[in-house]
């Protein structure tokens, strides 16, 4: 959705077209409180609509490192980059990283197992399992692929940004954002997301076993 919709349809609401009221920048924080509001409540309930896949490579990010290293060499100011090596170094989770759904590796699609400490990832019988530490995750192994919930990117510019939800929301977050800039407080905000969460996303969960059809006995 487009973020100078709801910065209108916020206005139109408020009755604050002449942006006496209300200054751009204060709904903007608004609508930012609210996208971390609904990416917790998202997260939370497990929504897939905020999952996102991505792929690590070891060999392929190391090849990366040295090239820039040696793009850099006559660079006396430079800092040369350490090769990554998944299960003692670790590599950073994404940016965008809220939780966790599912590690798989690369090569079988064999998902791997959450360690109970570093020391068990780094031992002989590590393989398949890993840890998240901190901002990092560490992986006896040379290539996986992370599938977690992703944070909603905030608005930074209400001319030029896209809300990165789908347009039924438009009205829940016009109401929500209104909800902050009446100062509305955290229970209550945290009540009001989440039932517009469950009215507004479908309630679908991957799951190994079928639903009975209602016409089933």
């Amino acid at each position: 959705m487009e973020a100078l919709r709801v910065l209108r349809l916020v206005r139109q609401k408020e009755q604050d077209n002449s942006e006496a009221k209300y200054s751009d920048y204060d709904i903007q924080g608004a609508v930012n409180e609210t996208l971390r509001y609904l990416n917790i409540s998202l997260a939370n309930k497990g929504n897939e609509y905020l999952q996102k896949i991505e792929v690590y490579d070891q060999n392929l990010i190391n090849a990366q490192i040295t090239a820039e290293n040696e793009e850099n060499a006559e660079d006396e100011e430079y800092i040369p980059k350490d090769l990554v090596d998944f299960a003692e170094t670790g590599v950073a989770l994404p940016e965008d990283y809220i939780s966790l759904v599912d590690v798989q590796r690369t090569s079988d699609g064999y998902h791997l197992h959450p360690a109970s400490s570093l020391f068990e990832v780094r031992s002989d019988d590590g393989y398949g399992k890993y840890i998240i530490m901190g901002d990092k995750i560490y992986i006896k192994g040379k290539a996986f692929q992370l599938c977690y919930y992703r944070v909603i990117p905030p608005v930074k510019d209400f001319k030029e940004d896209k809300i990165d939800l789908p347009e039924i929301c438009l009205d829940p977050v016009v109401k929500l954002t209104r909800l902050v800039l009446n100062n509305a407080d955290v229970d209550t905000m945290t009540q009001a997301v989440n039932t517009a969460v469950e009215r507004i996303m479908p309630r679908r969960r991957y799951a190994n076993s079928r639903q009975k059809m209602p016409f089933s006995l």
